[in-house]
């Protein structure tokens, strides 16, 4: 049995569990599938999606899509079971419009051809419509042939030429008037066998009434000039009318329409009603366009809310015009993508939302505050649109073309390109949607796609995790755009590959089965730096499920009523209590301010983390504080504006996520940009020695941190630079410490995280105001400036102490750097004075000379363990690198120096 066989036969047995527990068949994931048949979910979507192109299974659009067996689609009524018929297709079917379809269903089932039938409603209610759904449930049940006709007649059209009229219903006879030149066939003899369907039918007159009720009654009719020849029709006759028919048609035609059926207006129909509406229209206008559109929720709303007097015509003419206005906007790169907004709407469509108070609760029920978006069935495959990874290595070489134009040295443009290839392909896989197999086939050989797909398999099975659709429609695009480098000749050069293989170390095992297997196939030679890359695709972190809650968002701002100013104006702006405001007064303590929004976090945290919007000084640094304290991620923005805050909170309630909603606020202000982006760049003249700030609130916060500890510090003087840096995850943060540590002396880092690394002094973000913590970091960088002291000494012993000066001193930096270590504070004296002594002690030992004996050093040693212990480890390094042994007298006599005992 082949694969997509057994995937229908899946379908079919889930779908008849549904329908014997639940009554009715909801249907059933591509995950459900893959999971019961122990396969890629990647092919059990492709089958679905093959199933459903073949008609033999229903999609169901959402959140995931579901699929349904097309001969199970079925209903419980009351224990019996229901096939569905064309009428379950009507928007309100078992709702507003459910005694309507009854109706209807029994005008059609009712012996022995049917009832005729009057529909009654205003203009745009979907009469026309409703008649054709009629028409097609006849059709279905067998009550007229597949190939029936359904006949539409507007009346209006010739109100006010009654014998046109006629002759255009019941056809003309040769020499009737002037011009009948020949024999007509009327709309009557054409709906033969089927249904004429009058629309307007109350400006039909009176002598066309009376001439209707003749075919009525008998089934029988003259065309125009005729007095003796009949003809016979059986025909349904639905008629349709917006007027009071009791003024406008006659008594004896109303008697012969036995079924009158009122459609209600729009204003009548449930808020859920007009919301599937709404998404019809919508996927209606994506298909025309060709491409997806996105409405706003406000947008949403006030579609919802606003008077609408000509009903679902009206709306769906709204709808229409809103969409060429937000594709006019897609035109003019106002937005990414077409997406219908507030200002796209009509000003009488917008002033519904000056009803979402009354109705807030109701309209919630099914409005979840996601951006709702509406895919054209024959869209353009979204890999064509996402097509970055074929450049991949172009945008690499473009980067590095641009660094050495900066005038930056090799081995810095290597750390910048290192840390930069994650980003790209990382950005490049967030960015992209999930689609079908068939559309990768498109712009991917086949046999590429193949070969990926089996080795994610592998993958998946020696790694114990699955790898999502988004991994496999990326990795398959850059093997072949790698493929085709190899063979045109181009070089591969992957710059952190040495860092991939010790952090990735299982990963890249793994990577090397796609080498071999593309080796095979291709005949080439795949280099290592190409596995780096196939081992990060494996190792990005990637959210493969969607969560419904919403990032929070709370302002912090210095005064007593500043932020919750901003975020009132906003709330109402927004129609939704959603940002939060938190006021702190000048007088507060920073210890308190941050213990409240630790809470208000705690609170407002709903699994997607917050955006914390501040306007100065400390609050900035509050984000990493309160990760450090709650685990919760939060990104923090300075100077913040009203604007910035209804920007965070329209993003937020699109359910966008964190870090798509504090690029759309940084972007949305220049000025923000640029304090965020451009002073955290790696090319501005790396130092030797270097202090890392990360954080993971957001660049800026690490820039804060940077300018922070430059002014604690006094830096202005040292040879250190302070590298401000964002932190994505602890496995890439890891692996970026490991590049900086190739170039560069890493002497601290500041950060929320822990990088785990023992040979780095780490400093967390809530050190950074506390002077005893901070002072480990204060004596690391007054030993750097020693170090130049120590230096100069050489010369002074290679004068005047008759031991080899380079070895001394050499080793004399390790000891020193063992006490620094140890947190021993040594000045520029001590240090000096420290030299010349353990210069002449080993002078001596060298000598032969006796050593000065003292008579307390156990009373020293007795009083002071711990000092003694530091400086008894930490002379093991001048014993061993000068070769002698060095007494515990002296180690007391170096200890009263060091300590000034």
């Amino acid at each position: 049995m082949k694969r997509i066989d057994k995937v229908y036969n899946c379908l079919k047995e889930l779908c008849n569990k549904q329908l014997a527990e639940r009554g009715e068949v909801v249907g059933v994931s591509a995950m459900e599938i893959a999971h019961a048949l122990n396969i890629q979910r990647t092919n059990a979507s492709s089958d679905l999606n093959t199933l459903f192109r073949e008609g033999k299974v229903i999609k169901v659009e959402g959140k995931p899509v579901l699929y349904k067996v097309k001969e199970l689609d079925m209903v419980s009524d009351e224990s019996d079971m229901v096939v569905k018929d064309v009428f379950d297709s009507i928007i309100g079917a078992n709702l507003s419009l459910k005694n309507a379809v009854q109706q209807a269903k029994a005008a059609i089932i009712y012996p022995p051809n049917g009832l005729h039938t009057l529909l009654l409603g205003e203009t745009g209610t979907g009469k026309s419509m409703f008649a054709e759904v009629m028409y097609s449930f006849a059709k279905e049940i067998g009550r007229i042939k597949r190939n029936a006709p359904f006949v539409t007649f507007n009346c209006a059209d010739y109100a006010n030429n009654p014998q046109l009229l006629m002759s255009q219903l019941f056809g003309v006879k040769k020499g009737a008037y002037t011009g009948a030149d020949k024999d007509r066939m009327g709309l009557v003899e054409k709906a033969d066998g089927g249904i004429l369907f009058l629309d307007e039918v109350h400006r039909l007159p009176p002598e066309g009434q009376e001439m209707l009720f003749y075919l009525i009654d008998k089934g029988l009719y003259r065309r125009l000039g005729e007095s003796e020849t009949q003809h016979k029709a059986n025909v349904l006759i639905i008629c349709a009318t917006t007027e009071n028919i009791e003024s406008t048609l006659l008594r004896t035609f109303i008697r012969r329409i036995p079924m009158v059926i009122k459609l209600p207006a729009l204003a009548e129909r449930t808020y859920e009603e007009r919301f599937e509406l709404i998404k019809s229209f919508f996927r209606e206008e994506a298909a025309i366009i060709n491409t997806d559109i996105m409405i706003t929720s406000n947008a949403l709303k006030a579609l919802l809310l606003y008077d609408c007097p000509n009903n679902i015509g009206q709306l769906k003419s709204d709808i229409k015009l809103s969409i060429a206005k937000a594709y006019l906007g897609y035109m003019m790169k106002r937005d990414k993508g077409v997406c219908v907004h507030t200002e796209d709407l009509p000003e009488y469509v917008r002033r519904g939302l000056f009803r979402y108070k009354e109705s807030k609760d109701e309209i919630d029920k099914f409005i979840t505050g996601d951006i709702i978006k509406f895919s054209a069935d024959n869209a353009t495959p979204v890999i064509q649109q996402n097509n970055q990874i074929f450049n991949f290595y172009e945008a690499l070489e473009e980067k590095r073309k641009a660094l050495e134009q900066k005038g930056l040295n090799e081995s810095d443009i290597k750390l910048i390109m290192s840390i930069d290839i994650e980003t790209y392909l990382k950005k490049y896989l967030l960015n992209l949607d999930k689609n079908n197999l068939e559309e990768l086939y498109k712009v991917v050989d086949k046999k590429i796609v193949d070969i990926v797909n089996d080795f994610l398999n592998y993958a998946s099975k020696k790694l114990k995790r699955p790898f999502s659709e988004k991994t496999l429609y990326g990795l398959s695009m850059h093997v072949a755009s790698s493929v085709e480098r190899i063979l045109s000749g181009k070089d591969i050069v992957n710059h952190q590959l040495e860092n991939i293989k010790k952090v990735y170390e299982k990963e890249f095992e793994v990577a090397n089965v796609l080498r071999e297997r593309v080796q095979k196939e291709f005949n080439i030679k795949v280099p290592d730096d190409e596995v780096g890359f196939v081992t990060m695709f494996l190792c990005l972190d990637e959210e493969t499920k969607e969560k419904d809650e919403r990032v929070g968002i709370i302002v912090a701002m210095h005064g007593e009523a500043a932020a919750t100013s901003i975020a009132e104006v906003s709330n109402r702006l927004l129609g939704d209590n959603y940002v939060i405001g938190y006021n702190m007064p000048l007088d507060q303590k920073p210890e308190v301010a941050l213990n409240n929004l630790t809470n208000i976090v705690k609170r407002v945290d709903k699994g997607r983390g917050v955006l914390l919007l501040v306007d100065m000084g400390s609050l900035v640094l509050f984000g990493d504080m309160i990760y450090e304290r709650t685990g919760i991620p939060v990104k923090t923005i300075e100077m913040v504006s009203t604007p910035m805050v209804l920007e965070a909170a329209r993003k937020a309630i699109l359910n966008a996520s964190l870090d798509e909603v504090y690029d759309a606020v940084v972007n949305f202000s220049p000025y923000v940009g640029r304090i965020y982006k451009d002073s955290v760049k790696f090319e501005d003249s790396l130092k030797k020695n270097v202090i890392i700030t990360a954080c993971i609130t957001g660049e800026g916060t690490a820039v804060k941190l940077k300018s922070i500890l430059e002014k604690n510090l006094d830096l202005k003087e040292q040879d250190i630079d302070i590298i401000p840096i964002e932190i994505e995850s602890t496995r890439e943060f890891r692996r970026k410490l490991l590049n900086i540590k190739e170039e560069k002396n890493i002497l601290a880092v500041v950060s929320a995280i822990n990088p785990q690394d023992d040979s780095i002094l780490y400093i967390s973000t809530s050190d950074v105001f506390d002077n005893d913590k901070l002072s480990v970091l204060k004596n690391k960088i007054e030993a750097l400036s020693q170090i130049e002291i120590i230096d100069n000494m050489k010369e002074v012993i290679r004068e005047n102490i008759k031991i080899d000066s380079e070895k001394y001193i050499s080793f004399f930096k390790k000891f020193y750097a063992a006490l620094i270590r140890e947190g021993v504070n040594l000045n520029e004296d001590i240090t000096i004075g420290l030299i010349l002594h353990l210069a002449c002690v080993i002078e001596r030992i060298l000598q032969g000379k006796q050593l000065i004996h003292m008579k307390d050093t156990q009373e020293y040693i007795k009083n002071y363990p711990k000092e003694f212990d530091i400086i008894k480890k930490a002379i093991r390094i001048i014993e061993e690198g000068c070769n002698v042994k060095i007494s515990d007298e002296e180690c007391v006599n170096m200890m009263k120096i060091i300590y000034s005992l």
